[in-house]
């Protein structure tokens, strides 16, 4: 008789690493979402300094898609070795992540 394999134990019952990912990815999405609205000319010429901020946005949008999905992938790892997911060094990488939008939002605003 064949045995179904016993289910994976749940590690995460409240799916918060998932719904973390989850959040990351529509930062991203609504982060492209500007860049692309950033770069469309509305029937004018874009200039170099119109332009620059658009794709910084869109490079910006594409990294925090990056480190959100490496982040979820340490943080399953972390608690599947039982291990702690609290970080300094994530905790500072994140602060200076969330200042680069407004930066490139200032500048364009600038200029």
């Amino acid at each position: 008789m064949n045995r179904a394999p016993a289910p994976e134990p749940v590690i995460d019952p409240g799916l918060q690493a998932e719904r973390t990912r989850l959040a990351w990815s529509r930062t991203a999405l609504s982060l492209t979402v500007i860049g692309a609205l950033m770069l469309h000319p509305f029937g004018r010429q874009l200039s170099l300094h119109q332009v620059v901020p658009g794709w910084a946005m869109l490079i910006f949008a594409g990294a925090v898609w990056w480190y959100g999905g490496r982040r979820y992938r340490l943080v399953v790892a972390q608690v599947r070795a039982g291990r702690s997911i609290a970080s300094d060094r994530h905790v500072r990488a994140f602060a200076w992540l969330c200042l680069v939008p407004a930066l490139i939002g200032l500048w364009a605003v600038l200029t």
